[in-house]
């Protein structure tokens, strides 16, 4: 995973977000809970047939900065769960299989406030991902490990309990070199 490279991103355009303040402007943080739900492809190469369970919970923490009412860029840490399956690779049994997502995402959000409580929001970013797979296969113990940088995409509405305090609820989008993956969330937002 090349988190570094996400981090110097992020830090870039923070810093552009620092000198363009605003009345407006504001950071945030977050925390959501949810449910992922990794396409089967995310097995090729592990398995040649047998059965796949990519759905599993699901969670992100998240922070960013906010330029005005309507722009803001937002930097998330993702664990998507664990993908469970077995079957056979070459003709030899494979059992225990799972393979664990995780990432850094980095992403350009848009905002719509509908009143002072509501508003939608869209967004589209970069996923810095890692998929660490192991099972047994004919009865040893195998282990490996992919990443790669890939585009992201969400939607979503937050409701303000307080100018400072919120929920929101959204649905994310990620694309991987052999499998997209999805994430229903929802969170709390802490501005500041």
């Amino acid at each position: 995973m090349d988190i570094r490279k996400a981090l110097a991103a992020f830090a870039l355009a923070l810093s552009g977000a620092l000198a363009a303040t605003h009345a407006s402007a504001q950071f945030f943080l977050g925390g959501s809970i949810g449910q992922s739900d990794v396409d089967d492809e995310i097995t090729t190469g592990l398995i040649d047939s047998g059965s796949v369970d990519g759905k599993d919970s699901a969670w992100k923490i998240f922070g960013g900065y906010m330029f005005n009412r309507h722009f803001g860029i937002e930097a998330a840490y993702i664990n998507a769960g664990e993908v469970s399956y077995s079957g056979t690779f070459s003709g030899f049994p494979v059992t225990g299989g799972k393979v664990e997502l995780t990432a850094f995402n980095v992403s350009v959000l848009g905002n719509l406030p509908i009143n002072e409580q509501f508003s939608v929001f869209g967004k589209v970013g970069l996923f810095s991902w890692e998929a660490e797979a192991s099972d047994i296969t004919g009865g040893f113990p195998f282990s490996g490990s992919e990443d790669g940088t890939d585009i992201s995409f969400g939607v979503g509405v937050g409701y303000n309990f307080t100018p400072n305090f919120g929920v929101r609820a959204e649905y994310e989008l990620f694309q991987t070199d052999n499998a997209d993956a999805s994430l229903i969330s929802i969170g709390l937002v802490w501005r500041f």
